[in-house]
């Protein structure tokens, strides 16, 4: 078990080159009779290392048009994607399935997670690397309650939602999972859902894990938004840069290395 808190002096920074074109395709396949899923897919400009399925929080609609090609959320993952893609990860970003307004407390359902696995049929049509599940807040929760259950290779887990009276983690047993798992909390996170205390704990439960590690945040912006809103330390505003960077090193590194 590694704990490490990062602070923006201490990482290396990440130099985005402007001239880089990522690849972004808006798409809807069917997942299950009579339902459909939307998803942006940004591919890497030069080789892919790894795959992402990224889950954002709250109700789970991101608001994707794929005619218009918009999308309408600010969570961390969905405005970091290209960040991903630029360092070498294939993501897709889904909005919820097409029979559901709402994930908010549906995340757990066995239709859900057919709706994922259609999503790693689309990765696997790309690439044999590496696929991981990667969620923000109460995407997090998808992430524990399916990630056993799917041919992925990893997970991450950021600013986790462990308290309040909606689904929290503690619904999904972490026991299950047995692939690397990373987990990334802003220490100054002040959402009431998601605090710093909670994410030792998740570490701590992932007892099956082949490897798994915090990685904490100090630094970025406040913002004038929400404390659980995705302009804020809950979402890592100021510092996605650095978040991402750190993400997929780590990503990169893991997938066949021992504790």
């Amino acid at each position: 078990m590694k704990i490490l808190t990062v602070s923006i002096c201490l990482t290396i920074v990440l130099l985005i080159n402007s001239s880089v074109v990522i690849s972004e395709e808006f798409k809807t396949i069917n997942t299950r009779e009579g339902v459909t899923v939307s998803f942006v897919k940004n591919i890497p400009p030069k080789d892919i290392n790894a795959a992402a399925i990224l889950f954002a929080g709250g109700e789970g609609n991101i608001g994707i048009d794929v005619d218009g090609k918009y999308l309408g959320s600010e969570n961390f993952l969905v405005r970091s994607r290209k960040l991903f893609s630029e360092l070498g990860v294939l993501t897709i970003t889904s909005d919820t399935p097409s029979d559901m307004m709402s994930i908010k407390n549906q995340r757990g359902s066995l239709r859900y997670r057919t709706d994922i696995s259609f999503l790693i049929k689309e990765i696997r049509s790309e690439t044999t690397k590496p696929i991981w599940l990667i969620g923000a807040s109460r995407g997090a929760i998808a992430v524990g309650y399916h990630a056993a259950e799917l041919d992925i290779q990893g997970v991450v887990l950021t600013a986790t939602v462990t308290d309040g009276n909606h689904d929290t983690i503690w619904n999904t047993d972490l026991r299950k999972i047995n692939v690397p798992a990373l987990v990334v909390h802003h220490k100054y996170d002040a959402c009431v859902a998601s605090p710093f205390s909670g994410a030792e704990d998740v570490l701590n439960q992932l007892t099956n894990s082949s490897k798994k590690h915090l990685l904490v945040f100090e630094d970025g912006d406040i913002g004038g938004g929400r404390d659980c809103g995705p302009t804020s330390f809950h979402g890592f505003l100021g510092i996605e840069n650095q978040v991402v960077a750190a993400i997929s090193e780590w990503m990169f590194k893991a997938v066949g290395e021992k504790n």
